[in-house]
């Protein structure tokens, strides 16, 4: 969902503005995995592929396929703060497990594409804030 504020306000307000609205959008990722026993935080590409995620400072690099909750609130919230949109979906492994996939991707795409196999028991997306 793309958020619009719609009132003539200076930057200042427009970053608090902005900062609320992503703070809300992290408190519902935060929040999607509660009451699971088991979860694992998983990213794909704006095509639905797997990634590498996690950020590594040893090496410098995404070297982990896999992540925590923590690693998933700081990419969300790069993501947004770079103007990205961003998404995150749950589903259900073939253990039981939840998997909550993170994707990222910009306009003129619309919609976050998961990968094939899995089916969203739930899903979000930050599209972005901007003034009119």
């Amino acid at each position: 969902m793309k958020h619009i504020i719609s009132e003539n306000i200076d930057i200042e307000a427009f970053k608090k503005k902005f900062t609320e609205i992503r703070e809300k959008f992290l408190d519902s990722l935060r929040a999607a995995s509660e009451g699971y026993e088991n979860v694992r935080y998983l990213a794909c590409d704006e095509n639905g592929a797997p990634i590498n995620w996690v950020w590594d400072d040893e090496t410098f690099t995404h070297n982990k396929e896999e992540g925590s909750l923590e690693d998933a609130i700081q990419f969300a919230n790069n993501m947004i703060n770079s103007g990205m949109c961003f998404s995150y979906m749950g589903c259900l492994s073939g253990t039981g497990e939840l998997e909550v996939w993170l994707t990222t991707f910009e306009s003129p795409i619309e919609k976050a594409t998961w990968p094939s196999n899995k089916a969203p028991k739930f899903e979000l997306t930050h599209g972005g804030v901007i003034c009119e």
